[in-house]
């Protein structure tokens, strides 16, 4: 034991070694802890958003509104946000495993705690509405996303089969006709004397609105049933 400690020593001696200083330590993990929490934040509004696009997009609940199982699957289900959260999922997990507690809980007991984690944060980011509020600024800031993320318009933007969606420039009630500027940009002239329009839609400058309907010319659209950008509304009443 004393020749063992006597070759520690000069080895010690020998190869200039130093004792790590604690602070070192303590940076590391709190480093860790760090990406854990960014990573559990991350995944939590990975989650909200999955839920949101559910929610309100229409051709979950509605397969009328898609071609086939694959194009419903293709725009129905936010494969890439569900993937993300799964991603910032187990990223938490790597780095929960490395913290300096981590080692005492088992693997199903680490899976569970960031899941449910998780899942609480996002329910509650849900309900607040600030998955809404992200998601917006995502369409608005993020190229493509409308194409990868938030594939609604990928639905309410084949004018040719009878979905049209956009925002309302002018209407004339009497006349029971609107100029609307769709999500690309081009501007209709939108029929809407014979629609159905769900409770929760205001027809009014600024509205932003989904329609089923026909195209009768390039930039010419009859409407016959128009709900709220943002879900499905409540009931109908005719116009």
């Amino acid at each position: 034991m004393v020749k063992i400690s006597k070759k520690v020593l000069e080895k010690i001696k020998k190869q200039d070694i130093h004792p790590i200083p604690k602070w070192q330590f303590m940076l590391k993990d709190s480093f860790v802890w760090s990406l854990f929490g960014i990573n559990l934040i991350l995944g939590s509004i990975g989650f909200a958003i999955v839920i949101f696009l559910l929610v309100n997009n229409d051709s979950v609940g509605d397969f009328s509104l898609t071609g086939n199982i694959w194009q419903w699957f293709l725009l129905s289900i936010p494969v890439v946000w569900i993937l993300l959260t799964v991603l910032f999922l187990f990223v938490a997990f790597y780095n929960f495993r490395n913290t300096e507690k981590g080692y005492r809980f088992s693997v199903g007991k680490k899976v569970l705690l960031n899941v449910g984690i998780t899942i609480l944060f996002g329910l509650m980011l849900y309900f607040s509405g600030l998955s809404e509020r992200l998601n917006n600024i995502f369409v608005e800031s993020v190229p493509f996303y409308t194409n990868a993320l938030d594939l609604r318009q990928e639905v309410w933007m084949r004018p040719q089969e009878g979905y049209l969606s956009g925002t309302i420039l002018e209407i004339d009630q009497d006349k029971e006709e609107m100029l609307l500027r769709d999500l690309d940009g081009k501007v209709w002239s939108v029929g809407y004397g014979d629609a159905f329009v769900k409770i929760r839609v205001t027809l009014e400058i600024g509205e932003k609105i989904k329609m089923l309907g026909n195209m009768s010319s390039d930039t010419l659209f009859d409407a016959t049933e128009i709900r709220p950008w943002e879900g499905m509304g409540r009931g109908m009443q005719e116009k």
